[in-house]
């Protein structure tokens, strides 16, 4: 483990505390790097990341330099913070993170706020890394919440809510209207916000806000409406309406769900646009079938090493997520039997996720996620044992999917999801065997299938 990683690691003790106290000390140390350029927000329980990679591909293909920062990575820590969609260098992540840790003591020994948090350092390096590199705009994802998230220290050209689900309820209020609230709280006055968000009891809050504030609200799902004309495994036609302009688009993120967070990347560009971007329809388009969010319905060829299931993977994490992975296989994909590899945090509702996705599975793998908040795996064996499958305790993720691939054939559907630690896991291991695989010399490999999958 190198030094910017155990410098981390000992953040992880300071948890998460609200407010803007802290965050406001790192910047002021680094110079305010987070006023040296224009920003969107990015807020809601889910498709946030989804919502953030649309934006930031359709404003790269407008010709922008554009930064993007987002919440939690899959493989590593320096995936989170981008500059035209590359990951922050291993040189320059490592010099960041060396003044963070000087920064740390200084406001820990001059502050009554406690020391930073590690998602309070990270969002200090990357606002700093972003102002060296004078990026012309930042899109960024909220970590938890809104209103004392360290993102909201900027002041967003738009702010965008995706939507309301529980989730993160002991900390953000135990009903739907309740973390609306702390989540409007990226709202600025006289700045565009834009959700998808559909309750009406909820949506009341919204128009309460916009009204107050007063700042102007685009509604996905009334001012901008689609028609679907064709859904895939991994993309979908769509025509797109909105009040000004309509948009013939190929989606490259695939499942319907994609339809509302495409929405408010769409909204978010037109408003820009109506404040003096440049933002051509041909860069709409182009960002729609380029953008990439790894780890959400991602596909997993493994033909090279001579398995003919497939694997899925998903970030669900919540029991809307859940519902949402649900109707996806049920709707997209074809399989014979669906393995399940399911992982969670202690802080999220693992029985209510399960209720969602239990009936479609034949087997459920049950592991640990790699991280202290990992939900013990005989807890959740516990849980999904209750919901009739075939349940099969394995620690590591990646033992699960031996197992899974071992179990299944080629009609067979093997998803893993509950935890970004889980599908982090698996992506990296896949990912590089397959690189692996294909530098090898064929001299050198018998047959594919005769290579583990390690």
């Amino acid at each position: 483990m190198d030094k910017g990683t155990l410098f981390l690691k000992k953040l992880e003790r300071f948890g998460i505390k609200p407010g803007l106290e802290r965050i406001e000390a790192l910047l002021q140390l680094a110079g305010e790097p987070h006023q040296t350029f224009p920003s969107v927000l990015i807020g809601g329980t889910n498709g946030k990341g989804s919502t953030a990679a649309f934006l930031t591909a359709i404003l790269s293909h407008a010709g922008y330099k554009v930064a993007t920062y987002t919440s939690p990575h899959l493989v590593r820590e320096r995936e989170r913070i981008q500059v035209n969609q590359q990951p922050i260098s291993a040189e320059q992540w490592a010099e960041h993170l060396q003044w963070a840790e000087q920064a740390v003591e200084q406001v820990s020994a001059a502050t009554s706020c406690g020391a930073p948090t590690q998602f309070e350092v990270l969002t200090a390096v990357a606002f700093r890394y972003f102002a060296q590199e004078k990026v012309d705009i930042a899109v960024v994802e909220v970590g938890l919440g809104g209103r004392w998230d360290a993102t909201n220290i900027l002041e967003p050209a738009v702010s965008i809510i995706t939507s309301i689900a529980l989730d993160h309820t002991d900390r953000l209020g135990p009903d739907p209207f309740t973390i609306a609230k702390d989540k409007l709280g990226i709202a600025r006055p006289r700045r565009p916000l834009v959700t998808a968000e559909r309750r009406p009891s909820v949506l009341n809050l919204f128009y309460e806000t916009a009204a107050l504030l007063p700042c102007p609200l685009v509604r996905v799902g009334k001012d901008i409406n689609w028609s679907l004309h064709q859904m895939e495994e991994t993309a979908s036609e769509v025509t797109f309406q909105t009040k000004t302009d309509r948009y013939r688009v190929r989606l490259g993120l695939a499942g319907g769900h994609q339809l509302p967070n495409f929405g408010c990347a769409l909204a978010a560009a037109e408003a820009l646009s109506e404040r003096g971007w440049t933002i051509p329809k041909e860069a709409i388009l182009a960002g729609a079938a380029t953008a990439r969010c790894p780890g959400r319905l991602q596909l997993i060829d493994l033909s090279p090493f001579g398995k003919e299931s497939r694997l899925l993977l998903d970030g669900a994490h919540n029991p809307a997520g859940a519902a949402v992975l649900a109707r996806s296989l049920a709707s997209l994909f074809r399989f014979r039997r669906l393995f399940l590899i399911v992982g969670f945090l202690k802080d999220k509702n693992a029985s209510a996720f399960l209720s969602r996705l239990a009936p479609l599975a034949d087997v459920i793998y049950c592991v640990e996620p790699p991280s202290p908040r990992a939900l013990p795996l005989f807890e959740l064996v516990l849980l999904a044992s209750q919901f009739g499958n075939t349940v099969k305790g394995v620690p590591d993720p990646l033992q699960a999917l031996y197992s899974a691939l071992e179990e299944s054939g080629p009609e067979d559907l093997i998803c893993a999801t509950g935890s970004l630690y889980v599908i982090g896991t698996l992506l990296n291991e896949t990912l590089d065997a397959i690189r692996d695989f294909r530098q090898e010399s064929p001299a050198n490999v018998s047959s594919p299938s005769s290579r583990p999958l390690n």
